[in-house]
């Protein structure tokens, strides 16, 4: 029997294209994970910042939302503006994340009797509501500056500003402006 001959890799090229080999794998491994780092990086500051997915919780916003739709909130510069619906941080009296309505912001005066809002003088017109005859707590405030006043479409079965009050612009977490779940129901808002 013959003994094995190892190869031999003294030759100039062989070693040569090994350590190229070698130094491509490296580099393609250090490249995947710069861009698997840079990439978690991005989607943490874009949802913490600009964009956030959430969930709702509760029937307060029926028929616009129900429990568990699946939403997107912008966050970015977001001012409160009357008619967006929001999602408030758990900052409030309820201590739970709400999804509202904003009836009024902040120099608004609102009234609220019998089942009608009255803004500025004037009574809101209000098609996105569950029920046309809602009751509740009758409120007359002017809304102060920085803060806005909520409420959910489902106004006969909504925790909101006329339980908590108004809430403070700072704990508004961001605008609903698309529902992606159900997909049947996907919208912008």
């Amino acid at each position: 029997m013959e003994p094995e001959v190892e190869p031999k890799l003294n030759q100039p090229e062989e070693s040569q294209k090994i350590e190229e080999t070698t130094k491509e794998k490296r580099k393609s491994l250090l490249t995947w994970i710069f861009t698997t780092v840079a990439l978690c990086v991005a989607i943490l500051l874009c949802s913490r910042f600009i964009v956030q997915p959430r969930y709702v919780i509760g029937d307060s916003m029926q028929n616009t939302f129900h429990n568990n739709d699946f939403v997107i909130i912008w966050k970015l510069n977001y001012q409160p503006q009357r008619g967006d619906v929001v999602i408030t941080n758990d900052r409030n009296a309820l201590q739970i994340d709400l999804i509202k309505r904003v009836i009024a912001v902040g120099g608004d005066h609102v009234i609220i009797s019998n089942g009608t809002v009255t803004l500025n003088g004037k009574k809101l017109h209000e098609v996105y509501i569950k029920e046309q005859k809602w009751s509740g707590n009758n409120v007359d405030l002017v809304v102060p500056k920085g803060d806005v006043f909520l409420m959910g479409d489902n106004r006969n079965n909504s925790s909101d500003s006329r339980i908590i009050g108004p809430v403070p612009n700072s704990d508004i977490s961001g605008k609903v402006s698309v529902r992606l779940f159900p997909f049947s129901q996907f919208r912008t808002f």
